[in-house]
């Protein structure tokens, strides 16, 4: 009887505490691509994901624009990028930003940094990040774009994901600037 009380509880306040709080792209919940700039540096997703990819955006946070999630469809893929825009920094130059970022990188992995050509203004790549994670940072103009991305598929690494995520963004913020 007693567990069956604390079950009746437990159902209760899930239930109240799903009601709490704003719904939808407020306060740091998902928005859609047309809501923030930074899914809309990938669109959405196929190319790199595959069909029925999904990706979910979330609202700037302290010194970036916003950020995008990605996922395959079969979860085998994902991704993630954010965005730094000169408002976002504050006065913080993207090369500063970039700087601050990479060397947090650098001292994850014991493989070295490397450029990534046709990116921007300069790039870095860190691969064999904890989760075996590939990360790429790279400027253009006064933005500043990291792109994380993880592979469980044997079709596409993620290596292969962060560059063609990172050649997207890139395509793309030069469309829109």
């Amino acid at each position: 009887m007693k567990s069956k009380l604390i079950l009746a509880v437990a159902f209760v306040l899930a239930g109240v505490l799903a009601g709490c709080g704003p719904s939808g792209g407020q306060r740091g919940g998902p928005t859609t691509a047309a809501d923030n700039a930074a899914c809309a540096l990938i669109g959405d997703g196929a190319e790199i994901f595959a069909a029925g990819a999904q990706h979910f955006g979330y609202p700037g946070v302290d010194a970036f624009a916003g950020s995008c999630e990605f996922n395959s469809a079969d979860g085998r893929r994902g991704g993630e990028i954010i965005l730094y825009t000169p408002e976002s920094l504050h006065g913080v130059s993207p090369q500063a930003q970039m700087q601050i970022v990479t060397t947090a990188w650098d001292s994850q992995t014991q493989t070295p940094l490397t450029s990534v050509e046709g990116l921007g203004d300069a790039s870095q790549m860190a691969v064999d990040l904890p989760g075996y994670q590939t990360q790429i940072a790279f400027r253009k103009g006064g933005s500043l774009v990291l792109v994380s991305a993880r592979s469980g598929d044997e079709a596409m690494t993620g290596e292969q994901i962060a560059r063609a995520m990172a050649a997207a963004a890139a395509g793309n913020l030069a469309a829109a600037h």
